[in-house]
């Protein structure tokens, strides 16, 4: 681990603790730095008030501040059932790339806890205690991806797609017309939209996401406009097999 970012951390820890102060900073001897004890709350939500306290251990990532931390409940209060969890059993906070653009707001751990890991926290206890989540229910996985980035950008599914591929390609002409339908030009309708995201994934991240998607909607039955919206290096692997099966039915024709 870098020594800047456990000076970074250990400066960070002070108000952290102010607030929460049953967590503790910890460098593991492989050098990881993990923020673990207790975070405790008290809310109130529709006539309603939540008190509770859970376990965390939050991994600070080589890179933070650049990066947010990983968080996971330790204490087995949270069920596997609950649905909101990455593969690695790491809480699901959102969608990647919103967990990302909105700590990049402030870098600062302190605001994470309190902006991003409480009220994960606070969603589940209040399911738990009434049956519901506070704020409505929200896929998972690949249909929570799309209606995140249906809302982001304000358009339907397929659209947000076709703006997701400019995204997955890591680039778009900005005099093209915009991919959401309207007539407008790219630079003036989505682009900005476009550039919120952009520094928080890189190409690769984008086009995975659009992969499950894709995949998503093909198990759906649904008819895509798959050129407009297949990242490049997918669509270009699609003619390839095209043509390969091509020469190969030519060839047992012959």
């Amino acid at each position: 681990m870098d020594e800047r970012v456990e000076q970074t951390v250990t400066d960070q820890m002070i108000e952290v603790q102010a607030q929460h102060p049953n967590l503790e900073l910890l460098r593991e001897p492989s050098g990881v730095l993990r923020v673990r004890g207790t975070i405790g709350f008290s809310i109130d939500h529709d006539s309603r008030t939540i008190d509770d306290t859970y376990d965390v251990d939050l991994e600070i990532p080589d890179d933070y501040p650049a990066s947010p931390p990983i968080v996971y409940e330790t204490g087995g209060k949270i069920p596997d059932d609950f649905g909101h969890f990455m593969d690695a059993g790491n809480f699901c906070l959102g969608a990647p790339v919103e967990v990302r653009r909105r700590f990049s707001q402030h870098r600062n751990l302190l605001r994470f806890i309190d902006d991003q890991v409480v009220p994960y926290l606070f969603t589940y206890s209040y399911k738990r205690d009434h049956g519901k989540l506070p704020f409505g229910e929200r896929p998972h996985g690949s249909m929570g991806l799309i209606e995140y980035y249906k809302e982001f950008f304000g358009t339907s599914g397929i659209a947000a797609m076709k703006l997701l591929k400019c995204l997955a390609d890591g680039s778009a002409p900005p005099l093209m017309r915009c991919p959401c339908g309207s007539e407008s030009k790219l630079k003036d309708c989505h682009a900005p939209k476009l550039d919120e995201l952009r520094p928080h994934l890189p190409p690769s991240r984008f086009e995975a996401e659009l992969r499950q998607m894709i995949l998503l909607a093909r198990a759906a039955g649904m008819r895509l406009p798959e050129s407009r919206i297949m990242p490049k290096r997918m669509w270009k692997a699609k003619k390839r097999r095209s043509r390969k099966r091509t020469r190969s039915s030519r060839r047992r024709n012959r």
